[in-house]
């Protein structure tokens, strides 16, 4: 079994490319339903993040190996948006997503605390690539 790279990883990989067709096209050939979560989740305007601005207070974790949690446990991020579970009390949004920051490696967590500001934390990932890559996966521009 090969080693399991990250989400955080992958696009951190992708940001060092050169070319902007390279990025493109890495983006392309990894497409999957992780994947477009964190696109979606930084760059989709209809998707509201119900947490506190800034970094929550965790502590990332220092276990080996943790790449895959956040790709087992992307689903999770259905709880911390508007929409799906408007029953959930804050207190117990705001702690779950702290766990998940815990479980998930150091860079995953980093990436997801600017996804709930929508944006991604590497240079030349953003959203006019994303729309490149994926044309239908973000909602039409509003014209100004």
């Amino acid at each position: 079994m090969g080693m399991v790279v990250g989400m955080a990883e992958f696009l951190e990989k992708v940001s060092k490319l050169k070319k902007k067709e390279e990025k493109i096209e890495a983006l392309r050939h990894n497409d999957s339903v992780v994947l477009r979560s964190v696109l979606q989740g930084a760059y989709d305007p209809n998707i509201k993040w119900l947490l506190p601005e800034g970094n929550p207070p965790y502590k990332p974790n220092d276990l080996q190996d943790q790449e895959s949690v956040f790709i087992r446990e992307v689903r999770k991020l259905v709880y911390f948006i508007d929409g799906p579970y408007p029953g959930l009390k804050q207190v117990k949004r705001e702690q779950m997503f702290i766990e998940m920051l815990e479980n998930v490696t150091p860079a995953d967590a980093v990436m997801m605390c600017a996804m709930k500001e929508k944006k991604l934390p590497w240079k030349g990932i953003n959203e006019d690539l994303v729309r490149e890559a994926f044309p239908n996966l973000l909602p039409a521009k509003e014209a100004k």
